[in-house]
């Protein structure tokens, strides 16, 4: 029979948890607060109360792992209470110099919030190790960690399942009581369960005797079966797919595709984790396999390290290195690492691979070595290569070229100061001109003014996605989707319109899905419009902008719109530009007839078209149609 607790152990055990860890249970407060404040008045962050309130729920999100692990450190090392007290001030020195750090709401963008995932990645890789900063103890490591493990899944799962009882339980509420619980309520209720409850969980179980954890040697019977007949097999076969892939490209001689970086990295992941998770069983007899399979394991890596290094190696001389770019890169690094100590070491000394992550995640997030610095400079360095080439960067100082410059120039200079201008460091920049670049603010439709500004000053023509259709062998410089669209005092916007002479009117629109077969396929699904009680499919053919109505499987008209998009480009006033061009209502329409006698007159309100060295696609319409039988 199970016997609950009581209402006075749960007391007793939470004032336990706060004796013992006070600041983390303080920070899982304020942070749930600050997300239901925050959702209470719709994260409205460019107010300077709700900004605070932000910043305070990162902090205290940060401070959930970072006062545990300095907790556990003065456990393990026996400080006194004046001890234990410093080493909490310097972890609340560190969070709040972080707090600092953001100085305003335009901070909250990706390097922002990258810098902050990796800051927590480093905080709870500190929790696995912090206890165990000393020499040896390794098997104390590994029941420490294994405890944490099996505790994080427990206080997930009950947080989970009371969080689904409680929803469910609104839900009814609502639904058969009609007592009106507004969406934001769930969120509160999440809030306090994954904030507060999921961390007094977690925190009851964390281990109190560290040097009980050494001499444990329990292992789960379970974990070991999981790992053995689930995660091995499976690293096996990825392994063997990789070294497939590896003999097809040393075969073809071709490079490697992009996302096989990826695949290697979580090979490599999921490979050192199977072999951590069965790290005690490898001095017994019968588990000999163990060191076997590790030691060839690392062995494997290295070629595949060698495929990594392609990719990527590929990807940076070409176009230099960018925030994923310099990851992968430093991962790989790591995993030379990593896989050489292991096969020289003798010791296998299982807490360097926390301690490198941590220290992995704290060099690559700020500073000179950080990833957002190194691939900002790397971008910069790349620019300045292709302006001094092309005589637009002399002696350190834009000048106005008036030569033509390749395409391929053009529309890397075009991608490089998009790809600035997105990760807010253009200021990079300034030295090279006399207007200040900030000052360049603002946008267009299809793009943020400050290129385009700096591209002009340069004598050549910005396209943030040039580089896009460059990569796939397009002529960057005649490559443009263009937009007609009706004039704003066209009929079809008033109340009424005049359809004397139809017999049917109807509303139709169409886009470009799919545009690759040899001919169109009457069995295929596609857009279509209602004429009374036929139905008219609208079928593109692999030419552009031509395309079939169909009817009962029947063609009855062909409509090749080519020349028409041509002469409404040729007619074009002069004043329109090269994305958006309004054309009058007489004409932007397009009568279509068919062979049962019927006519289709088209009424356009817009149309999107493609063009690529001057030859036209049709991506999108939206018109009228009228129709009759003659």
């Amino acid at each position: 029979m199970i016997k609950l607790p009581s209402i006075q152990s749960l007391i007793q055990q939470t004032a336990s948890i706060l004796k013992r860890f006070p600041l983390t249970v303080i920070c899982a407060v304020l942070m749930s607060t600050s997300l239901i404040y925050l959702t209470h008045n719709h994260w409205d962050l460019k107010e300077s109360n709700q900004f605070f309130w932000a910043k305070l729920s990162l902090c205290s999100a940060l401070g959930l792992s970072l006062f545990l692990a300095t907790a556990l450190l003065s456990e393990a090392k026996g400080h006194s209470l004046n001890g234990k007290i410093a080493v909490q001030v310097i972890t609340f020195g560190v969070i709040l110099a972080y707090y600092f750090s953001i100085d305003s709401y335009e901070e909250f963008n990706l390097e922002s919030f990258s810098r902050f995932s990796l800051y927590i990645i480093a905080s709870h890789l500190f929790v696995a190790f912090a206890p165990f900063t000393g020499p040896n103890r390794i098997n104390g490591f590994w029941q420490f960690n294994k405890t944490l493990f099996f505790r994080s899944l427990l206080s997930a799962l009950y947080t989970c399942v009371l969080y689904g009882g409680i929803a469910i339980a609104f839900w009814l509420i609502d639904d058969l009581l009609h007592v009106e619980i507004k969406y934001t309520k769930y969120a509160y209720v999440w809030y306090l369960l994954a904030g507060v409850l999921n961390t007094l969980i977690f925190l009851a179980g964390v281990p109190k005797d560290m040097a009980e954890q050494e001499i444990d040697t329990s292992y789960p019977k379970g974990l070991k079966a999981f790992t053995q007949f689930v995660l091995l097999p499976l690293v096996t076969l990825y392994l063997l797919i990789l070294y497939a892939y590896f003999a097809k490209i040393v075969i073809h001689w071709n490079l490697p595709k992009g996302y096989v970086s990826y695949l290697v990295i979580s090979f490599s992941v999921m490979g050192i984790l199977s072999l951590l998770l069965i790290y005690p069983l490898r001095d017994m007899e019968e588990n000999k396999w163990i060191k076997i399979f590790s030691r060839w394991f690392y062995v494997a890596l290295y070629p595949l390290i060698v495929l990594l290094g392609i990719s990527i190696y590929h990807r940076i001389s070409e176009y230099g290195i960018t925030e994923h770019r310099y990851f992968i890169l430093a991962l790989a690094v790591w995993l030379v690492f990593i896989a050489a100590y292991f096969l020289i070491s003798k010791k296998e000394n299982i807490k360097l691979i926390p301690v490198t992550l941590f220290a992995f995640a704290i060099l690559t997030s700020a500073g000179p070595t950080g990833a957002f610095s190194v691939s900002h400079q790397s971008q910069k360095n790349r620019l300045e290569k292709l302006l001094v080439q092309n005589g637009i960067l002399v002696n350190g100082r834009i000048v106005k070229t008036t030569k033509s410059i390749t395409d391929s120039d053009q529309a890397n200079i075009g991608s490089i100061l998009h790809y600035l201008e997105e990760a807010h460091a253009l200021k990079l920049l300034q030295p090279w001109f006399n207007r200040d670049i900030d000052s360049m603010n603002g946008s267009s439709i299809y793009y943020s003014a400050a290129p385009d500004s700096l591209c002009k000053i340069m004598g050549i023509v910005y396209e943030p996605y040039n580089y896009y259709y460059s990569s796939r062998n397009y002529n960057t410089n005649n490559h443009h989707n263009t937009s007609f669209s009706l004039t704003s005092n066209a009929s079809y916007y008033r109340a009424t319109l005049n359809i004397k002479g139809y017999d049917y009117y109807t509303d139709f629109s169409y886009r470009q899905y799919n545009s690759e077969q040899s001919d169109f396929d009457t069995s295929r699904s596609n857009e279509y419009f209602i004429t009374g009680k036929d139905s008219i499919f609208f079928i593109p053919y692999k030419a552009p902008c031509k395309f079939a109505l169909v009817k009962q499987r029947k063609t009855i008209a062909v409509m090749d719109l080519y020349n028409y998009i041509s002469n409404l480009h040729t007619s074009a006033d002069s004043a329109n530009g090269l994305y958006s061009i309004s054309v009058p209502e007489d004409k932007f329409v397009y009568d279509a007839k068919g062979s049962d006698s019927s006519v289709y007159h088209f009424r356009f309100k817009s149309v999107e078209v493609n063009t690529v060295n001057s030859k036209y696609t049709i991506q999108y319409i939206d018109a009228i149609i009228l129709s009759k039988h003659l």
